[in-house]
């Protein structure tokens, strides 16, 4: 798939209330894991397991826009 394209696709999916709604309640379901200090240490583990996976995948969203927007500096 073409750069650009790729990019395109993330920008629609970070417009996508649904999903950005899926990752919110990860993040927060995971901070209150980690909030509560009778958290058992596997919970805690799934938990941190849970905020990693969604910041890789916003890295990755990151990672596409910015080769997207140095493919058309380049070409210019």
């Amino acid at each position: 798939m073409h750069s650009k394209d790729l990019a395109n696709g993330v920008r629609r999916l970070r417009q996508d209330e649904t999903l950005m709604t899926v990752l919110a309640i990860i993040k927060d379901d995971a901070a209150a894991v980690f909030l509560n200090p009778n958290s058992e240490a596997e919970r805690v583990l799934e938990a941190h397991q849970a905020i990693q996976s969604v910041g890789t995948l916003i890295q990755a969203f990151d990672a596409i826009e910015a080769d997207a927007k140095m493919a058309d500096r380049s070409n210019k």
